[in-house]
């Protein structure tokens, strides 16, 4: 009973703050955004209660199974944007970022199933560093997608002189780039710890990371490193910045997005 209020205020607090982000857009009213944060932050709070809670009663972080798993990657979402935020002064991305987090649970929600102990496997103290990095990345790299698509998109329409009210409340260029640039190394570096601490686990468990590197979802996850190593090299030696890094970013977030996908679908090794 208990769960389910709390589900339901988390549902009610995203919903009203990308409602509020929504209303902030067009014309950047300062009392609209307060309540756009607050919203945001109350909706954390239960948030991070029920995952706790989560985590206490199964015994283990709350990422394991599609249902935990999505649900954790919506409160990471929410709280690097909420860094973002404040860090930037500036709630425009908030109109793109929180009706995404606000999906992510709904649809996590529907998925809910009762707690269950870890499998005798993962009850391992690498597995926390491991899955924990891993989603941090994931979630930085979702911010490196959002403000490389959206420095793609006001790229176009300012070649073509299209830039309408949308675009004139966007970010400018360079903080988008910026932006792009500190989510993306951000990004790589956790998932270097991730697959690093992976390589350990694996062969702490098996004597050997063979079985570990014949995962599909593990060769999707090195794909993505590669794509994005490949981005901060080229941005540092070939000055490859602005859209040349956005739309790297794009083609790096498409392959995250088949690695999580492939948990579910393609390995046995991966819960997450």
């Amino acid at each position: 009973m208990e769960s389910s209020i709390l589900h339901g205020l988390i549902i009610a607090g995203y919903l009203g703050s990308a409602g509020a982000y929504i209303r902030h857009f067009p014309n950047k009213q300062v009392r609209v955004g307060r309540y756009a944060t607050g919203l945001l932050i109350f909706a954390l709070i239960c948030h991070s209660i029920v995952l706790i809670t989560r985590s206490i009663k199964s015994g283990h972080p709350p990422f394991v199974g599609l249902h935990e798993s999505l649900s954790f990657f919506a409160w990471l979402i929410a709280i690097v944007y909420l860094f973002l935020e404040l860090r930037f002064r500036d709630k425009s991305l908030g109109v793109f970022v929180v009706p995404m987090i606000l999906v992510a649970q709904v649809v996590s929600i529907m998925l809910i199933h009762p707690e269950s102990p870890l499998p005798p496997l993962l009850q391992n103290s690498w597995f926390n560093i491991h899955v924990t990095s891993s989603f941090l990345a994931y979630a930085a790299f979702f911010f490196s997608f959002i403000t490389g698509l959206l420095y793609v998109m006001q790229t176009y329409y300012i070649h073509r002189r299209r830039v309408g009210l949308i675009f004139s409340r966007l970010p400018a260029l360079d903080m988008l780039d910026e932006m792009n640039l500190k989510a993306t190394s951000i990004g790589w570096l956790f998932l270097t710890v991730g697959i690093a601490t992976g390589v350990w686990w694996a062969n702490d468990v098996w004597d050997s990371i063979m079985p570990w590197l014949k995962d599909p979802k593990v060769f999707c996850v090195m794909l993505t490193w590669i794509i994005y190593t490949g981005q901060l090299v080229a941005r540092y030696t070939a000055g490859w910045q602005g859209e040349r890094a956005a739309y790297l970013a794009l083609v790096g977030f498409a392959s995250v997005l088949v690695a999580y996908i492939g948990a579910g679908l393609w390995t046995n090794v991966h819960m997450f």
